[in-house]
């Protein structure tokens, strides 16, 4: 892994970009979350927030490929950061709970961003790395994801506890102003055969649907995109609610807890790099303990072991996401990167932000515990039913049945 992010020069500075602006972010969102908790006292303000952080994903997430057609990859990544970095400027004048329409409309904007950076950032990978260095660069993404969590997360709420939230905020503002530099100085983001390459009659957003026509590997991708995100937005809402509710640990608990996601993140490089094939089972069978262990953690009454199973989780998790990842990047054809990525995150935080802003309902009601336990058998069976699912798939095979509906 150390060998090949060497060689990839381009990535090298994307995936430092990313870690900055990342740990910026997770800095303001600790802050925020604890905030939101301290001045309403209600888990129903958490869940709108995060509610309205996915949101922009629907309005905005379908056009990144087109945007990314328009201009350059690169001068997207480098325009959302900088933009950025003004809009969270406004946390800045939160001081009471009549300031709450600043947080959601803040969070509403920075979202809108980040629902143009993140496909257009993940797009970029396939376009500038070597293909037989795709699995070890996804490995690096959740290398990247574990120290934002770790140094984010728990550094925020350090930061926060110590200095008050908007220290934390402050850092957010420069973190965007630091990685939108560091990304202009990266030569090109675009694949080599790109738009320029081809007549409007061959751009790749007018055929997507019948790849997914053709092909039960993007199918079931789709219902993916759809169904895990349900519980991904009760297990987000969930966190902040066990560290300063159930727990009563307040912002340093938040932090703790999001670094520990971040250490399983770190970890699972470890065990991803000797796996070799059956990227697919492997990964449902991931989701499966996931699920086991989500359940797990719902019936605790130990804040240590919280800890330790939520670090757990998150190893789980990251061999997952690297396997997932990895087989959709070498299935689909390049081409169609940027469109699926964008489609992809639509779908997915679409429904994470309904399922963020319906756990924050329903809070009012079911116990953080019941609502954690259901949000795990869930997920267990969505590993079960995925497991069966791929269990007999060829990716080869779907390979070149998408393959073959781009050459016609």
């Amino acid at each position: 892994m150390f060998q090949i992010i060497k060689i990839e020069k381009s990535y090298r500075k994307l995936f430092f970009a990313g870690i900055i602006n990342g740990v910026g972010d997770r800095f303001s969102q600790v802050a925020l979350l604890a905030l939101l908790l301290h001045l309403t006292g209600s888990g129903l303000s958490v869940g709108i927030t995060m509610a309205l952080r996915m949101l922009p994903f629907l309005l905005f997430g379908p056009l990144s490929s087109k945007v990314a057609e328009k201009w350059s990859r690169k001068s997207v990544l480098v325009f959302t950061d900088f933009s950025r970095s003004f809009i969270a400027l406004s946390f800045l004048f939160v001081q009471s709970s009549g300031d709450l329409w600043i947080v959601y409309i803040g969070s509403f904007l920075l979202a809108s961003g980040e629902a143009l950076y993140g496909p257009t950032r993940k797009s970029c990978i396939p376009a500038i790395v070597q293909s037989d260095h795709i699995k070890e660069i996804n490995s690096w993404e959740q290398v990247s994801l574990g120290f934002v969590l770790i140094v984010g997360a728990l550094s925020g709420g350090i930061i926060s506890f110590l200095f008050g939230a908007k220290a934390a905020f402050f850092v957010n503002i420069l973190s965007f102003i630091l990685a939108g530099s560091i990304i202009r100085t990266i030569p090109n983001l675009d694949p080599t055969q790109d738009i320029l390459e081809m007549d409007k009659e061959k751009r790749p957003s007018g055929k997507f649907l019948p790849l997914v026509m053709v092909s039960s590997f993007l199918f079931m991708l789709l219902t993916f995109d759809v169904l895990v995100p349900l519980v991904n937005g009760i297990e987000n809402v969930l966190l902040s609610v066990y560290a300063v509710k159930i727990f009563h640990a307040g912002d340093l608990g938040v932090g703790i807890l999001y670094s520990v996601l971040g250490t399983g993140f770190l970890i699972s490089p470890i065990l991803t790099r000797w796996i070799t094939g059956r990227f697919l089972s492997i990964a449902f069978i991931c989701m499966f303990m996931e699920g086991v262990v989500l359940s797990s953690i719902s019936q605790s009454n130990s804040f240590v072991m919280v800890v330790i199973l939520f670090g757990i989780l998150t190893i789980f998790s990251g061999i997952g996401n690297t396997l997932l990842d990895t087989a959709v990047m070498q299935t689909i054809p390049s081409k169609y990167h940027g469109v699926y990525f964008g489609l992809s995150a639509t779908i997915a935080n679409t429904c994470i932000g309904i399922s963020m802003f319906m756990t924050g309902v329903l809070l009012e009601y079911i116990s953080p515990r019941i609502m954690g336990l259901m949000g795990g058998v869930f997920y267990l069976s969505l590993g079960v039913i995925y497991f069966l699912w791929t269990i007999r798939m060829n990716l080869s095979s779907e390979r070149n049945k998408l393959g073959t509906v781009v050459e016609n």
